[in-house]
């Protein structure tokens, strides 16, 4: 049996910037990959 909630809590609009959803958590997992990696660098700089 699958829960299937009503139609009326289903938002059509979009989010406010990048246009769609799936924009938002590409983007979201670019930030997250940015800030490890600048993360990464800054701990092999200073553990030199």
């Amino acid at each position: 049996m699958k829960f299937k909630l009503p139609e009326s809590t289903y938002d059509p609009e979009p989010p406010p910037v990048l246009g769609s959803w799936g924009n938002i958590y590409v983007a979201t997992l670019a930030w997250l990959a940015i800030l490890i990696l600048v993360f990464y660098c800054f701990t092999r700089y200073f553990s030199q």
